[in-house]
């Protein structure tokens, strides 16, 4: 017994050895981590407002590093990373720079901080002139501006050569008057600059094509808004269209050719009566922007002061597709001539085929210098429409 004892201990060790040898343990491979930063701060051309949500890659030998978005500040910061020669790149949509910067070691710190960055990239701009709005106003003091010439960047195209509105604003009862229509810029910079009018543009699919973004003010018009498919073809295929209030009819004739209703305006037409709402933002991107930086909405709301007396109200919107920044109570006429008083939305975005559209009910500040807190949401869609149509990877 003892020596059969013996050799089931043996047995049992030789197995317990042969294990062993073939499971060898795995080690665990740790990847370095490199010791330095790289911060910095994306604005816009006039070197003072913040880009938010802006994209920011990282490269390396032209390999991508990493990639962040900035903060409502414009803020971005890279961890992490090892010694060497990077290149930035930093977009909104269309809007971009692009800088080269050198992490060596001797530093006086491993944090480095490159400032401010400014766009240096810009897309290729309409700005179809109305009689209700100025979008070039807000495009200049945002800084698309020559600073040498001080000629604006962007082409500024004649959209009513008669000189008259294609239709009068009118008060309907009970309304106050409002100082509209008194658009003609103080700056002589924005007058209009290129040899051709917007019908002429319109029938110009190539002309067309040559712009990335276009905007039609208010009060340009609407006459030839049926005529032709280019404006359609030019949304389809990848450009960009911002338009205001009585400029909705171009709308009207896309969403015909596309199959979709993607807005529904309310009828009567230009119905809206109300002058001012206190609106509440629903994309707390734009809200977190305007409070950080301005100090503009620090309870979600803001004062939407900036209609025409008549302006066009929209009924409904697809809301598989279309996206609503802010809404309010206003009160408008119904089919009846008689007063409702509803919350309604008040300014969209949506993409069509490679493309995309924004509207509002509302405009741009027409009276006072600098930007008024309308304007502020205005410039902050210019850069958010320029990402439309654009898949971030």
């Amino acid at each position: 017994m003892k020596k059969m004892y013996v050799f089931v201990i043996c047995v049992m060790l030789m197995a317990c050895s042969q294990d062993d040898s073939v499971q060898p343990q795995e080690v665990e491979e740790v990847e370095a981590i490199g010791d330095f930063s790289l911060s910095g701060k994306f604005l816009a051309p006039n070197q003072t407002d913040p880009i938010s949500n802006a994209q920011v890659t990282l490269f390396k030998a032209e390999q991508k590093q990493a990639e962040t978005l900035t903060n409502s500040e414009g803020v971005f910061i890279f961890n992490e990373l090892f010694e060497g020669s990077y290149t930035v790149l930093l977009e909104k949509g269309h809007f971009s720079s692009t800088l080269n910067v050198e992490m060596e070691a001797g530093q006086e710190t491993n944090s480095v901080d490159i400032g401010n960055i400014d766009i240096q990239e810009f897309p290729r701009i309409g700005v179809v002139t109305g009689h209700y709005d100025t979008i070039e106003n807000i495009l200049y003091d945002m800084g698309l501006v020559n600073p040498i010439t001080s000629a604006p960047l962007f082409d500024i195209i004649e959209g009513n050569p008669s000189g008259k509105p294609t239709a009068n604003a009118k008060l309907h009862r009970g309304q106050q008057p409002h100082d509209f229509g008194k658009t003609a810029n103080s700056n002589p910079y924005l007058m209009t600059n290129v040899d051709f009018t917007l019908e002429e543009l319109l029938t110009d699919s190539g002309q067309l094509a040559e712009y990335d973004i276009l905007f039609f003010n208010c009060g340009l018009d609407t006459s030839k808004a049926e005529l032709n498919d280019n404006i359609y073809n030019y949304v389809n295929n990848g450009g960009i269209l911002y338009a205001t209030d009585w400029a909705f009819p171009f709308l009207e004739h896309i969403h015909n050719l596309d199959g979709n209703s993607y807005l529904s305006f309310a009828e009567p037409h230009k119905s809206g009566v109300s002058l001012s709402t206190e609106a509440t933002i629903l994309d707390a991107t734009l809200s977190n922007w305007l409070e950080d930086n301005f100090g503009i909405s620090a309870n979600g709301t803001l004062t939407i002061d900036e209609f025409l007396n008549s302006w066009q109200v929209v009924e409904s919107h697809d809301e598989t597709q279309v996206l609503p920044w802010l809404n309010g109570s206003v009160d408008y006429l119904d089919a009846n001539d008689d007063f409702v008083t509803d919350t309604k939305n008040l300014a969209f975005t949506y993409q069509i085929g490679e493309g995309g559209i924004f509207y509002s009910s509302f405009h741009t500040e027409n009276n006072e210098e600098g930007f008024s807190d309308v304007d502020r949401i205005m410039e902050y869609m210019v850069f958010e429409l320029s990402t439309l149509g654009q898949v971030q990877e």
